[in-house]
């Protein structure tokens, strides 16, 4: 990338998108050339690439109706992209929708083409070829990815703003909580609305935890989308988590799939320890109560402390959050122990 005009085409571009939104979207029409190229198929049936005379033509209204679309033609076939129109009136930036494709304008006669969200750039159309010496396929990538994570960045603001309306999660960011009940974690908007009350500080071992953890931070947006999400799990000095245990082979490794990075604040609908009675576990969990077992005294309470971690690069990057829970030992527990110590042994 051209380290030393970045600056100012990335400054350069967003402006003139600005001042584009105050003339008429039909300037988008005309013929293009590609940095990479359209496939198509020649006569002799073999494909090739056009990367010149790629047809863009902005229809803003047909037959009495808006239309706002983008039709792009080449040799290969043909596409309708349409408009965002609530992106472009309210941040006037030109970003046309179609399917798993995007274009995204980068400056007067230069388009981006992009996937669906616009991580990835697959390639740069100009109205001038001279114009992709500057926009290479690199340089533009940097433009969006600039431009995204600022828009991500906004509505991120705004999604904290919403949740921290909510008692439930304004007093327990940073913190895991607890319930024995799935059904309190979201509502069907996915918020953390449910009354504080519900959550739980302690439980019989062998019946029901559900838990979530309320962050400061949305994961998947500051660490990126390749990140993923570790559990930890910690009872009396002994620590188990979801991504070492995994590890351990491959029966190991299918008891534990990854959990993406969070493109939220929290888990949408809560993760679980133990649910006899779906019956679903978190095996990571199962593992610390198998080590614990014939470790514990009947009628006392050990404490059992989660922590959700942001996982990249092989290890544990940020911690998101944490909590405790009080976890009694009851003659009732030991079957449940027993149980899930044969389960563990039989991996």
């Amino acid at each position: 990338m051209k380290r030393k005009i970045f600056t100012l085409l990335l400054s350069a571009a967003f402006y003139s998108i600005s001042l584009f939104a105050q003339t008429d979207l039909a300037t988008f029409s005309g013929k293009y050339f590609a940095a990479d190229g359209f496939e198509f198929e020649n006569a002799m049936k073999m494909k090739k690439m056009q990367k010149e005379d790629i047809s863009l033509t902005f229809v803003a209204e047909a037959n009495g109706k808006v239309e706002n679309v983008l039709l792009i033609k080449w040799k290969g076939g043909e596409m309708k992209a349409y408009l965002d129109e609530k992106m472009y009136n309210k941040k006037k930036i030109a970003w046309f929708r179609e399917g798993d494709n995007s274009f995204v304008e980068l400056a007067p006669g230069v388009l981006a083409v992009t996937n669906k969200d616009a991580s990835q750039v697959g390639d740069v159309l100009a109205k001038d070829k001279n114009q992709l010496k500057d926009f290479d396929i690199e340089t533009a990538k940097a433009l969006i990815d600039e431009k995204t994570s600022e828009l991500k960045g906004e509505a991120d603001n705004a999604e904290l703003a919403k949740y921290m309306k909510f008692d439930a999660f304004k007093n327990n960011l940073e913190k895991v909580v607890f319930s024995d009940n799935k059904r309190i974690f979201g509502d069907a908007y996915g918020n953390p609305n449910e009354n504080p009350k519900d959550h739980i500080k302690s439980q019989v071992i062998g019946k029901t935890i559900w838990y979530n953890c309320y962050s400061k931070i949305n994961p998947a947006a500051k660490y990126g989308k390749s990140s993923e999400i570790n559990i930890e799990y910690e009872m009396e000095g002994l620590k188990v988590d979801r991504k070492s245990l995994a590890k351990k082979g491959r029966t190991w490794g299918e008891k534990f799939p990854k959990i993406d990075s969070r493109d939220d604040f929290k888990f949408l609908a809560g993760r679980v320890a133990a649910d006899p009675n779906a019956p679903i576990y978190d095996w990571a969990y199962l593992a610390l109560m198998s080590e614990m077992n014939d470790k514990l005294m009947f009628g006392k309470s050990y404490n059992l402390k989660v922590t959700v971690y942001v996982y990249k690069d092989g290890a544990n990057i940020a911690k998101l959050g944490d909590g405790v829970i009080a976890m009694k030992y009851e003659p009732e527990s030991q079957a449940a122990m027993d149980l899930w110590k044969k389960w563990i042994e039989e991996l």
